[in-house]
């Protein structure tokens, strides 16, 4: 199969290509940034896709990513919330990072077939994740800031409110939404305000 990589890590994409290139696979792209997969020419047969990118985020660029080739994330989350958003958004398959080499070839042998593929150990966490995520899944911050949007505040007020900086808040809120499985902003103040957070 002809491969495209999308992870910031080098060491990771390193490791990815070596793997693939035993398996007789050929890694025909390789981008640190999901921009740059989206806005680069090539043709393959599948995409490895990892969630936490600078910029453009994985969950972001997943549906477009998805229209061009069968996507596999290969990602550090496990949460219920991460592994069914993808799904939703168009991932044929979701392999964690602690898998062995051996799964990763399962997994590109199962999308080769034109099936999906869910480690194992994600079985649990995909059924979960049809339920809506309670605030457990959040940090005491990040329930703190998303608290303060649902009531109203823009981010700068509620950096404020909670003594941190724009930029502090700007993470938390993505940490939230990522977490949640969420897009946009008023998706996460709806959340919040069925929550109770408000």
């Amino acid at each position: 199969m002809r491969v495209v990589l999308v992870e910031d890590h080098h060491l990771v994409r390193a490791g990815l290509r070596l793997l693939l290139e035993e398996g007789g696979h050929r890694v025909v792209g390789e981008f640190a940034r999901a921009e740059e997969a989206l806005s680069t020419p090539w043709e393959a047969d599948l995409v490895l896709l990892d969630l936490n990118l600078p910029g453009q985020g994985g969950l972001e660029a997943l549906p477009l990513l998805a229209q061009r080739a069968p996507v596999l994330v290969v990602s550090m989350h496990d949460e219920p919330a991460y592994v069914a958003r993808a799904f939703q958004l168009g991932a044929r398959g979701y392999l964690p990072k602690h898998a062995l080499d051996q799964d990763l070839l399962e997994a590109l042998e199962r999308l080769r077939q034109g099936l999906r593929y869910l480690h194992p150990s994600l079985t649990e966490a995909l059924l979960e994740g049809q339920r809506t995520p309670t605030p457990e899944v959040l940090s005491p911050r990040e329930r703190a800031l998303v608290g303060l949007l649902a009531q109203g505040y823009t981010l700068s007020q509620a950096a404020e409110a909670l003594g941190i900086s724009l930029k502090t808040a700007s993470t938390y809120k993505q940490r939230a939404m990522n977490k949640l499985g969420l897009m946009e902003t008023p998706e996460l103040v709806r959340w919040a305000r069925e929550q109770g957070l408000a």
